[in-house]
């Protein structure tokens, strides 16, 4: 798969692939490497790359990661492609939030009549393996919720109206 990876202006394409326990990393046309990345610890990942040993403090906040190695902190913003074309390509119809992939709805965070600011989290929808938080498009009043929590849905299936 490959994610936009921005780090400070930088954005670069990375491409990931699972390889025996590890994972081949390729940023931008460079050759690939093998990177293997173990969890000790909470927030803390062991990674073994080009025959180097890294202990990388992680964090996570929404798509954007905190990552500290060796005391030099860094924050990394990833897009996943999946997540953004359920986010992005499902789009909203005037606060009728859809979603763009099949998937199963995990989690509704809102209840008819409750007030939304715009990008507040309203739903979770689990699409190809990946919980995707779905915001609230614009601020309003929950007016409708057309799904309920476990149910799978398709393409193009209205979940959430914000008037």
């Amino acid at each position: 798969m490959i994610y936009e990876v921005a780090i400070g202006d930088t954005t670069r394409a990375i491409e990931v692939k699972a390889e025996g326990d590890g994972f081949l990393v390729r940023w931008g046309d460079e050759a690939p490497v093998y990177v293997d990345v173990r969890a000790p610890a909470n927030h803390v990942l062991s990674v073994l790359c080009g025959g180097f040993s890294y202990e990388v403090g992680v964090k996570r906040e929404d798509h954007t990661w905190s990552v500290d190695i060796y005391g030099s902190t860094h924050e990394v913003d990833v897009q996943d492609p999946r997540r953004k074309a359920l986010c992005l390509a499902g789009g909203v119809e005037q606060g009728l939030l859809k979603t763009a992939m099949p998937g199963r709805v995990v989690r509704i965070l809102v209840a008819e009549g409750q007030s939304v600011s715009k990008g507040d989290s309203i739903i979770v929808v689990e699409a190809m393996k990946m919980e995707n938080e779905m915001k609230a498009p614009t601020e309003g009043v929950i007016a409708g919720i057309y799904v309920s929590e476990g149910q799978a849905v398709e393409a193009g299936t209205a979940l959430i109206l914000v008037e």
